[in-house]
């Protein structure tokens, strides 16, 4: 990945990971490549990869299971995963 300046390295996984799901590459329910694996395609330190998909979790837009990996959520259901429960408190 292009290393674009005065862009912080998470930021940049984080916008191309938002636009490969916008454009289809990444559909909900798929996992993603380990954060290894997926800092060898970037080129950026698995530090950087991991605070991306944590903040990409945070906000909803991935989901993981442990021992599973890391999954892209349904936009249809926000908050959850594609088979995932709801979270805490959701109706």
């Amino acid at each position: 990945m292009p290393r674009e300046s005065f862009v912080p390295y998470p930021d940049q996984v984080i916008a191309d990971i938002r636009a490969q799901i916008a454009d289809g590459r990444l559909r909900p329910g798929q996992r993603l490549p380990s954060t290894r694996d997926l800092a060898k395609q970037y080129g950026y330190a698995a530090s950087t990869v991991r605070k991306a998909i944590e903040r990409l979790i945070a906000d909803g837009t991935l989901y993981s299971h442990q021992g599973a990996g890391v999954f892209v959520a349904d936009p249809t259901r926000p908050g959850r995963g594609v088979d995932g429960p709801a979270p805490p408190g959701a109706s």
